[in-house]
């Protein structure tokens, strides 16, 4: 959002409708392959069948449930690059500011409760005080088939760009 004096506005999740995912085509088809394991909750998604475009872009997100947190457990290579290095190990709080790791880690809430897909908007401010902007797919995984222990995100390649 741009404001009037043309400051941005630096942290925003906005959740937009599933049904925009069409705008978004690797997200589509990621979520469509996601989709056809239903009704049961995957607790992974095949790499062999992932868009290889989207291979870079892709996170894998442990749950910690005490404190309620999440893990990097995989990192692309890109988002690695553009976070300024690896990221695996690292916790939410780690690579975020205070006010949007609470935004990520609410938004993995709803989605453990609802058990659904997530696709949303963001732009966030790095620790190292870089603002990021992108739009991503969070994909509930479940290594039992019932309780939720892991996300899959990925971020659609053209969206994820640095703002300053």
């Amino acid at each position: 959002m741009i404001l009037p004096n043309a400051q941005i506005v630096e942290t925003e999740h906005r959740e937009l409708r599933l049904d925009e995912i069409s705008n978004y085509p690797t997200l589509r088809s990621i979520y469509q392959l996601w989709a056809a394991k239903s009704p049961d909750l995957p607790s992974q998604l095949d790499p062999t069948e992932l868009p290889p475009a989207a291979l870079p872009y892709v996170m894998l997100l442990d749950v910690e449930h005490d404190p309620d947190e999440l893990r990097v457990r995989l990192a692309g290579t890109r988002v690695c690059e553009l976070h300024g290095g690896e990221l695996r190990g690292h916790t939410t709080r780690s690579f975020f500011g205070a006010a949007d790791a609470q935004n990520v880690l609410d938004a993995a809430r709803i989605l453990a409760e609802t058990r659904q897909a997530s696709l949303a908007h963001r732009r966030y401010v790095s620790l190292s005080d870089r603002i990021w902007t992108y739009t991503r797919l969070l994909l509930p995984l479940s290594s039992n088939g019932v309780d939720i222990d892991r996300f899959f995100k990925v971020v659609e390649p053209i969206s994820f760009t640095s703002l300053r």
